[in-house]
C-alpha cells in the first residue's frame, strides 16, 4: 500500500514543529510503572481531563495502516477497536467511529486495518523485516505467536524508539509495560485504543439467582473487604448441592456444578494467587523462580479447587472447548464460571441468566491485590516493525489514537460489559475496576522456557487428587532445559540492542 504523501516531507514537518514549537510540560502523573492503573471508566471535569502533549499538525489525509491477527475459529474475537464504517447504535462501534472522526478532523489522518490469520501475520512480519517493506505502521500479532519473531529483532522498543510517545501517560497500559519489559525495553504494548487484551483478562462470573436461593454470602461485599480468596470460593462451590436429580452422580446435562471452567483456570488462578514463573533482577532481566515454596503452596490450593467433584473441566469431560462451559453456565448448570472478559458480551445477550462479575480470588487475605491474568492465547498487543522508516510519524499517530480512546472508548467498553438487555449491573462496576487495575502477564509463561508452561497448563485436566509431586518432578526434569532456554533468551535480548533508537 503506497504512502499518500512523502515520508521525507512528513519528517521535515515534524522537525520544524519540534524546532519552533514548545510542547506542553507533562502533567504530574500518578500512574508510573509499577503502580495501580487508573480506572478507564472515571469521568473528569473538562479542564482536568488527560490529554496528549502532541503539537498541532496536518497529516494531509495519511492512511495509518494496521496488520491485525485473527483466528478463523473465533469470529467473535475479530478486532473491534480500530475501524468503524458507520454508526450502528453499538456503544463500542460508535465510540470508535466518533474517535476516528475527531482524529481525522484534528490531525487529518485516517486508520485502516487489514486482517490476517494469526500464522500469516508471523510470516508477513518476517517477510516485511527482511525486505524492508514498511507498508504497515502497526502490527497486532497474537501474543502466543510472538516470541520467535520478537527475539529475531522484528520489533522496535517503545521506551526509546518513538519521539512522540509518552508511556507515562495513563492511556498507556502500565500492567503490560511492567509485565513484558526486559532489559528496560518494551517491544509489545497496549493502550486505551486496545480492547483485545482487555477482552482476554481473567475473571469469575456467578449466577445471582443460585447465590440467592442457596443463601450464599454477598460476594461483592467479600471482594471489597479483600476476603475473596481460594478458600472462600472453595467453601462456596462445595457447599452448593447441585445434584438435582439425586442420583449421586454429577452430570453436566442434568446437574448444577459449583464451578465451571477449562484448563486455563490452572494458569489464571496460579498467577491470580500471586504465583510466578519468573521474577526480574536489578537489570530487568527474567530469572526462573517456580521452585519457590510459595508457588507450590498456591498450586496445592488451585488443585484442591480443580479436582473437587463440584468443579467441571477437562479432567471430567474431554474434547470440548472453553465455549462449552460458557454454554453450560448460560443454561444454568453452574454457580461459578471462570471466563475471559469477552465471554461477558456473549452472556449479556442471553436473557436466561442473571449473573455478576468477580475478580479471580486471591490466594489468601494477606495478598495485597486481586491479580488478573491476560490470556496470551486470545490477546494481541501492538508492535512496530524495525523496517519502519518514519518512527516519528508512527509514534505521533499511536499517541494520538491512544489519548483519544482514553475516555469514550473505555467508557463504552465498560457500558457494554455491564449492561444487560433490561438493566445495568452497577454492582459489578467496582469489580471491573479491581479486575483491570492489576492485570498481569508472565514472561516465563509466554516464552515457555523448557516447555514448562505448556506442561504446567496440562495438569489442570489430570484426573487425580494431587499432582504436586508430579509437577515437582516435571520441573526437576525440565530445569536444565529451562536454564538453557533462558541463557539463549538473554543472548538474543543482548543482540536486540542494535534495534534500539
Amino acid at each position: 500500500m503506497a504512502r499518500k504523501f512523502s515520508v521525507r516531507l512528513l519528517s521535515l514537518l515534524l522537525m520544524l514543529l519540534t524546532v519552533v514549537g514548545v510542547l506542553a510540560a507533562c502533567a504530574d502523573n500518578p500512574d508510573q510503572p509499577g503502580t495501580e492503573t487508573k480506572s478507564p471508566s472515571e469521568t473528569e471535569p473538562e479542564d482536568t481531563r488527560v490529554t496528549s502533549d502532541l503539537p498541532d499538525m496536518n497529516l494531509e489525509g495519511y492512511e495509518f495502516t494496521v496488520m491485525q491477527w485473527y483466528v478463523t475459529a473465533w469470529p467473535d474475537r475479530m478486532n473491534k477497536d480500530l475501524v468503524a464504517d458507520e454508526t450502528t447504535g453499538d456503544p463500542i462501534n460508535d465510540a470508535v467511529y466518533s474517535r476516528n472522526a475527531r482524529l481525522a478532523e484534528k490531525y487529518n489522518f485516517t486508520i485502516a486495518m487489514d486482517n490476517y490469520i494469526n500464522n500469516e501475520v508471523i510470516a508477513m512480519i518476517r517477510s516485511a523485516v527482511s525486505t524492508g517493506d514498511d507498508m504497515f505502521d502497526m502490527v497486532s500479532a497474537r501474543v502466543n505467536d510472538v516470541p520467535p519473531v520478537l527475539l529475531e529483532g522484528s520489533f522496535l522498543d517503545f521506551e526509546t524508539s518513538f519521539k512522540y510517545i509518552n508511556l507515562d501517560k495513563p492511556y498507556w497500559d502500565q500492567s503490560v509495560r511492567n509485565s513484558l519489559s526486559f532489559a528496560n525495553r518494551v517491544y509489545l504494548m497496549s493502550s486505551s485504543m486496545c480492547l483485545s487484551d482487555q477482552d482476554a483478562t481473567s475473571a469469575v462470573a456467578f449466577n445471582k439467582q443460585y447465590a440467592k436461593d442457596y443463601n450464599m454470602p454477598d460476594f461483592y461485599d467479600i471482594v471489597r473487604k479483600g476476603q475473596w480468596t481460594f478458600e472462600k470460593i472453595y467453601e462456596s462451590m462445595t457447599a452448593f448441592d447441585g445434584d438435582t436429580n439425586g442420583d449421586g452422580k454429577m452430570n453436566p446435562d442434568d446437574d448444577i456444578f459449583g464451578f465451571l471452567g477449562g484448563d486455563d483456570v490452572m494458569m489464571s488462578f496460579f498467577f491470580g494467587g500471586g504465583g510466578t514463573f519468573t521474577e526480574k533482577d536489578e537489570d530487568d532481566l527474567p530469572e526462573f523462580n517456580f521452585a519457590a515454596e510459595s508457588n507450590y503452596d498456591i498450586v496445592d490450593s488451585v488443585l484442591d479447587i480443580m479436582y473437587d467433584d463440584s468443579f467441571l473441566n477437562h479432567h471430567a469431560i474431554s474434547n470440548v472447548d472453553d465455549g462449552y462451559y460458557r454454554s453450560l453456565f448460560i443454561d444454568g448448570h453452574g454457580l461459578f464460571f471462570w471466563m475471559r472478559m469477552d465471554d461477558v458480551i456473549t452472556m449479556r445477550g442471553e436473557e436466561a441468566i442473571d449473573f455478576g462479575i468477580l475478580p479471580v480470588p486471591k490466594f489468601n487475605e494477606e495478598q495485597e491485590n486481586y491479580l488478573s491474568l491476560i490470556s496470551q492465547h486470545t490477546s494481541g498487543l501492538m508492535s512496530v516493525l524495525t523496517c519502519e522508516q518514519n518512527t516519528d510519524f508512527v509514534g505521533f499517530c499511536l499517541e494520538a489514537i491512544s489519548a483519544a480512546s482514553y475516555y469514550d472508548l473505555q467508557k463504552a467498553y465498560y457500558d457494554v460489559t455491564l449492561k444487560t438487555k433490561s438493566a445495568r449491573d452497577d454492582e459489578s462496576q467496582d469489580m471491573l475496576d479491581l479486575i483491570f487495575s492489576h492485570r498481569i502477564l508472565d514472561i516465563g509463561e509466554i516464552f515457555n522456557f523448557g516447555g514448562f508452561s505448556s506442561t504446567f497448563l496440562s495438569y489442570g485436566s489430570h484426573n487425580q487428587s494431587k499432582k504436586l509431586k508430579a509437577i515437582a518432578s516435571t520441573y526437576a526434569s525440565a530445569e536444565s532445559k529451562i536454564e538453557s532456554d533462558i541463557e539463549s533468551f538473554l543472548d538474543k535480548i543482548e543482540k536486540l540492542e542494535s534495534y534500539a533508537a
